[in-house]
């Protein structure tokens, strides 16, 4: 057994974070390890979405990322003076912009880049990843079967994986429902989407709920009035929403206006502030699981990282920041045993990782993809913007 990743207790920092390249290309004339007399400095790269309906998840993820990267540098973490240059690039949601960006990245000689937020992206960027020298580290898209070795690493446990986070879940709480019918709503253009809604609808159907209606939906659409009111004419027992944050504050804002004011079954997706505030509150009443709670964290490394983060960015974090920080430190560690920026030695110790301590819980890595040891949490939206643990 090879030893645990270390993960360092968050500074509380006051100096300024590496800044953040949000709304243009990658810097050009970089390279993955350049000494520049103080020490070597670290190319990589994080092409994610900041703009857009996946931004709820994005910017977090950027946060989180941001975090780690000034722990690291301040803390010598690398030696001899080594630091990481973060270059982060908005996708903006769009495949063809993630590509570009990455390519950007490989050419600047890249150590490794962080990717993958929406399942789109992730789609795209895979192929190119298995095929390259840059490794990658996925920080959101749960799609099936991202993580191949040695240039694709994924450190967080897929919730849909058969008797996962999901099946454990909805196993928990449909039974508690009292609810015999449901509809679902699905962002159909989302493989990651699609994919959590096989696993809902197979859950339904194994707890004796019936699917009424399955209803699809763009994630870019906005408008939920027509999906609000075919909901509302069959009062089901139960919505799930298998559909990405933004579109999940949407469509409970549109249920509540048309005066549906049942439960709200959600994935990861719900475990954002930021859509709780777009949903102007209706939000309150989604219960989703989730791996992560800055309000429950299930050891020390969480609860230090939620006050580190709150302390820099005036508020808790998410899911998306804890998955962003995460990665980041996986990233470093490697560049670190790598003893250098090459990517192919980078590519190497990441291969090498058998478990990382993680703000989650204990992380094992199998193929690069990693399984938690802690149960997730089961949270439900309160009023404000509170979160409690659901209870039957």
């Amino acid at each position: 057994m090879r030893p645990s990743l270390p993960l360092r207790r968050p500074a509380r920092v006051a100096a300024a974070l590496t800044a953040l390249a949000v709304t243009g290309g990658v810097l050009a004339g970089c390279s993955s390890s350049e000494d520049d007399g103080d020490g070597t400095t670290y190319l990589v790269g994080a092409p994610i979405v900041q703009s857009g309906p996946g931004a709820f998840a994005g910017k977090p993820v950027a946060q989180g990322i941001e975090l780690a990267v000034a722990e690291i540098n301040d803390s010598d973490f690398l030696g001899d003076g080594g630091r990481i240059d973060l270059e982060i690039v908005d996708t903006a949601g769009d495949p063809g912009k993630a590509i570009a960006a990455y390519r950007q990245l490989e050419a600047d000689d890249a150590s490794a880049v962080l990717c993958c937020t929406l399942g789109g992206e992730a789609g795209a960027l895979s192929p190119l990843l298995r095929e390259s020298t840059v490794p990658g580290v996925v920080t959101v898209s749960i799609l099936d079967d991202l993580a191949d070795p040695p240039y694709l690493f994924r450190p967080f446990e897929v919730p849909s994986a058969p008797g996962g986070m999901y099946d454990q879940f909805l196993d928990t709480v449909l039974p508690g429902s009292g609810a015999s019918d449901a509809v679902m709503v699905v962002n159909d253009d989302n493989d990651a989407m699609v994919q959590d809604a096989a696993v809902f609808e197979a859950g339904l159907e194994r707890n004796d709920v019936d699917l009424v209606k399955t209803i699809s939906v763009g994630t870019a659409e906005t408008s939920f009035t027509s999906v609000a009111t075919e909901i509302a004419s069959i009062d089901p027992g139960i919505v799930v929403a298998s559909t990405i944050g933004s579109s999940t504050a949407n469509l409970a804002k549109a249920l509540r206006s048309r005066g549906w004011d049942g439960p709200i079954v959600s994935n990861v997706g719900a475990d954002s502030r930021a859509a709780y505030d777009a949903s102007g509150g209706d939000l309150q009443g989604t219960v989703f699981p989730t791996p992560f709670s800055a309000a429950f964290t299930v050891n020390e490394e969480g609860a230090s990282f939620a006050a580190a983060y709150e302390e820099e960015y005036g508020e808790a974090p998410d899911m998306f920041a804890a998955q962003g920080y995460t990665a980041m430190w996986l990233v470093a560690t490697a560049i670190r045993d790598a003893g250098s920026g090459d990517p192919d030695k980078v590519a190497e110790a990441l291969t090498a990782v058998e478990e990382q301590t993680s703000v989650y819980g204990t992380l094992t890595y199998t193929e690069g993809q990693a399984e938690v040891a802690e149960p997730g949490q089961y949270l439900v939206w309160g009023p404000d913007g509170t979160l409690t643990p659901w209870a039957s």
